[in-house]
């Protein structure tokens, strides 16, 4: 019995550096690292060093990377797609190729013209974006929060996280300063929906790869129309 209690006070230690160490992680990577990369692209000048590539690129690709081997390492089970979620997974990253599409059709259809390099670096940069989002936000805070809470509040905390986050909230509160007060509720209500879909891929698959490359896909075409 002893040895019993022992070994799951060990396990019980061991699961709570794990929900720290994933937390710390993304307060990490959400305030000091990407405020310092990224501060809201739509309000920067084209001189800005955000717009280097392939500068970039690789630094995005290699934040995916890191944000990866965290998830594995701390909750492996997240990153699993099972093969009865292939049609979901594809449907949805159809859908969502299709509506992006259509929302920045004109500026999409322009972006050709960049070339080929340039059109297929911004397109990389803005799926590995979309990506890591969903392997901080779905990944590691909602992992880490269901181990506090129940899986309908901690839904609706990685989400109200999400629409303040660095990279959306830069530009709520520049529009709020400019008095556009209808763009920054339509933005905000963007970002709930797009936030609660992810979310119920989130719970439906049971994985974060799911939501993270529908994400992926949306966001690569936003980025490719607006800034290739």
């Amino acid at each position: 019995m002893k040895s019993n209690d022992y070994n799951a006070k060990q396990a019980s230690e061991q699961a709570g550096l794990l929900v720290t160490a994933a937390l710390l992680i993304f307060l990490l990577m959400e305030l000091p690292v990407r405020l310092w990369l990224q501060p809201d692209p739509w309000l920067l000048n084209a001189q800005h060093w955000y717009f280097g590539q392939p500068l970039r690129l690789l630094t995005e690709l290699a934040l995916v990377m890191l944000l990866l081997v965290a998830v594995k390492l701390i909750y492996p089970t997240t990153l699993k797609l099972q093969r009865n979620q292939t049609k979901l997974l594809l449907g949805c990253m159809l859908v969502s190729a299709m509506l992006f599409s259509l929302l920045e059709a004109e500026q999409l259809l322009n972006s050709f013209s960049a070339g080929l390099w340039l059109w297929l670096a911004w397109f990389v940069t803005g799926f590995c974006i979309g990506v890591g989002q969903e392997l901080l936000y779905r990944g590691l805070l909602f992992s880490s929060l269901t181990r506090f809470m129940s899986v309908t509040l901690a839904g609706a905390v990685t989400t109200l996280a999400f629409v303040i986050a660095p990279l959306h909230s830069v530009r709520l509160w520049q529009y709020l300063q400019q008095e556009h007060y209808t763009v920054v509720a339509l933005l905000i209500g963007i970002y709930v929906a797009a936030s609660i879909f992810f979310q119920w891929l989130r719970n439906h698959t049971g994985n974060v790869t799911v939501p993270a490359l529908v994400h992926g896909v949306g966001n690569a075409i936003t980025w490719v129309a607006v800034f290739a």
